[in-house]
């Protein structure tokens, strides 16, 4: 492992996961889940007269970068969470090791 990581670090590269996933357009449930564990999402609650904003970050804006439908690359530890919400929301997956510029 450590002569894979200096060769790695010698090409200038690191290890990420390629996710493609697929949910049926009939399931909304899942894919609003999936939707709001990705993306975030904003709740505007009535509180003391006033409309108050909270917002829920999502992995992709920080942590994942969305590639195109349906497709995100992440850092293997963090793939390992959205592959386990996915086999949760019993979604199709496709997922490969692939290897980008660091």
């Amino acid at each position: 492992m450590k002569e894979r990581d200096e060769l790695l670090n010698r090409l200038g590269l690191r290890e990420a996961t390629l996710i493609h996933y697929d949910i049926r357009e009939t399931n909304v449930r899942a894919r609003t889940a999936l939707n709001r564990f990705l993306f975030g999402r904003v709740d505007i609650k009535v509180v003391n007269g006033g409309r108050k904003r909270y917002r829920y970050l999502g992995l992709v804006p920080d942590a994942a970068e969305w590639v195109g439908q349906s497709v995100l690359l992440l850092d293997p530890d963090l793939a390992d969470r959205v592959i386990a919400k996915l086999d949760e929301l019993r979604a199709k997956r496709s997922v490969r090791t692939v290897y980008v510029p660091a």
